[in-house]
C-alpha cells in the first residue's frame, strides 16, 4: 500500500477526498438502485428471463434489438443465483467507478496536476447524468463511454493503433460512438492515426456477432442491428433531447425531416472537416478534447430521433474539457443540467408534458454551447503559434502540394 501511495504521491487529504467520494458515489447508487424503470421491465428483464429460459439460443432470435456484446453481458447476469436487476446494476456501478478512475488518470496526464485528476475522480462520480443512467435508469452507455475513455487515454499516450482498438470495442457496444467519429478522421488527415488503425471498428464488430451468428441469427440481421434501431421511434423528430428540432418543432414533417435531417448533418460535418483538412495545426491533447466535444454535441444537435440519452457522451466531455481549460468551466455545468433535465422529463414520466423550463430554451442553451466549442476549436487552428511548417502538413495538403508541383513539372 505504501508503495502505491508512493506512486501517485497520495498524501492523506488526497486519501481522504478519494475515500469520501467513493462512498458518496456508493451511497448515491445504493439509494437508487431499487428503482424500477419502464425499460428495465419492457427490455431487459424479459430478455434475462428469455436467456434463462433459452439459455444462449436466445442469441438466435429476433427479440433483442441491441448489439450482440449487450446482450452477452445479459446471458452471464442470467446465469448467476442473484437478483437479475441488482446484478444488471452492479455491473455499471462498478464500471461507473472505472471510469471515473480512468477520467482522473486522463487529467492528470493531460494537465499535469494531481488534484485536478483527484477532483475530476470525485466530479464523474456525483454528475448527475452518469449515476442516473446507470444506477437510476439501468441503462449501458457506461459500457461504451469507458472504451472512449479509454482511446482517449491511449491517443494521449501517442499510442493510436490502441486508441482505435478500444474505441472499435464502444462501437460494438453503442452506435452512438459515432458521434465523435470525424475527430477521428481529422487526427487521421493530420498523421496521427493511421488508415489501417479504422479496420478495428469493422472488425471488432464483426467479431462480436459471431457467437450470435453461431448461435443461429442470420449474419444480414447482426449487421443490420445498428440500421434497425434506427428505423424506430420514428414517432418524433426529437424524443426529448433538446436540439434543433425543439425549436423548429418535431411533430411536423416526420419523414420529410427525418430524411432531410440524416442529409443535412452529413452535409455539415463534411463542411466541418473540410475546412478542417485545409489548416496546418499541431494537434495537442486539449484541441483533440475540443474536437471531440464539437462533435459530441454538433451530431446529436442535427440528427433526427434523438433521445434524452444520446448528450451523456458530451456531458463526461465537457468535464474533460473545463479541467483542461478552467475558463471553461460553465460549459459542463450547462451541459449537464441540460442534460439531466431531459432525462427527468422521461423517468418522471411526464408524457407529453414539457420539463419547467421549456425544450426550446434549453435547445438554444445547446446551441450556444456548441458555437462557443466550435470558436475555441477555430481559434486554435488559425492562432498563429499553433501553425505548422509545410513540412509537417497534413496528408491532404501534401497531396495537393505534390500535385501541383507534378503539374509544374509537366509544364
Amino acid at each position: 500500500m505504501k508503495k502505491l501511495l508512493d506512486k501517485y504521491q497520495l498524501d492523506k487529504a488526497d486519501i481522504l477526498y478519494l475515500l469520501a467520494m467513493t462512498a458518496i458515489g456508493l451511497a448515491i447508487r445504493g439509494i437508487l438502485r431499487v428503482v424500477t424503470t419502464v425499460d428495465w421491465t419492457t427490455y431487459w428483464d424479459p430478455w434475462i428471463a428469455d436467456l434463462k429460459e433459452m439459455g444462449f439460443a436466445y442469441l438466435a432470435t429476433d427479440r433483442y434489438d441491441y448489439a450482440p456484446s449487450f446482450v452477452y453481458i445479459l446471458w452471464v447476469i442470467s446465469k448467476l443465483p442473484i437478483n437479475p436487476m441488482t446484478a444488471y446494476k452492479a455491473v455499471h456501478i462498478v464500471l461507473d467507478f472505472v471510469a471515473a478512475g480512468v477520467m482522473g488518470r486522463i487529467v492528470c496526464k493531460v494537465t499535469g496536476s494531481k488534484c485536478k485528476g483527484i477532483i475530476t475522480y470525485g466530479l464523474m462520480l456525483i454528475i448527475p447524468t452518469i449515476w442516473a443512467d446507470s444506477a437510476l435508469w439501468a441503462q449501458c452507455d457506461i459500457i461504451f463511454m469507458l472504451f472512449v475513455l479509454l482511446c482517449f487515454y491511449e491517443l494521449f499516450e501517442e499510442r493510436p493503433g490502441q486508441a482505435m482498438f478500444f474505441y472499435g470495442l464502444a462501437f460494438a457496444f453503442k452506435l452512438q460512438s459515432l458521434f465523435i467519429f470525424p475527430f477521428l478522421v481529422i487526427l487521421w488527415v493530420n498523421k496521427r492515426i493511421r488508415i489501417q488503425h479504422f479496420l478495428w471498428i469493422p472488425g471488432l464488430y464483426f467479431l462480436s456477432i459471431i457467437p450470435a451468428w453461431i448461435a443461429g441469427r442470420p449474419l444480414i440481421e447482426l449487421i443490420n442491428i445498428y440500421m434497425a434501431q434506427g428505423a424506430q421511434d420514428v414517432w418524433s423528430l426529437s424524443i426529448k433531447w433538446a436540439n434543433i428540432y425543439q425549436i423548429i418543432g418535431n411533430q411536423y414533417f416526420l419523414l420529410e425531416y427525418a430524411e432531410a435531417g440524416t442529409w443535412l448533418i452529413l452535409g455539415i460535418l463534411m463542411c466541418v472537416m473540410f475546412a478542417m483538412a485545409q489548416k496546418r495545426y499541431r494537434i495537442t491533447n486539449e484541441f483533440i478534447v475540443q474536437m471531440a466535444l464539437f462533435f459530441a454535441i454538433l451530431t446529436p444537435y442535427f440528427l433526427p430521433h434523438m433521445h434524452e440519452r444520446y448528450g451523456c457522451l458530451a456531458d463526461i466531455l465537457a468535464v474533460l474539457y473545463a479541467m483542461m481549460n478552467w475558463k471553461r468551466f460553465y460549459i459542463p455545468l450547462v451541459q449537464i443540467l441540460m442534460s439531466f433535465t431531459c432525462y427527468m422529463a422521461y423517468l418522471s414520466h411526464l408524457g407529453d408534458q414539457e420539463p419547467t423550463i421549456y425544450y426550446g430554451v434549453w435547445a438554444l442553451a445547446e446551441l450556444a454551447l456548441l458555437i462557443a466549442v466550435g470558436l475555441d476549436v477555430w481559434r486554435f487552428m488559425t492562432n498563429p503559434e499553433n501553425q505548422l511548417p509545410l513540412s509537417e502538413t497534413s496528408l491532404f495538403e501534401a497531396f495537393a502540394v505534390r500535385t501541383e508541383d507534378a503539374r509544374e513539372g509537366r509544364q
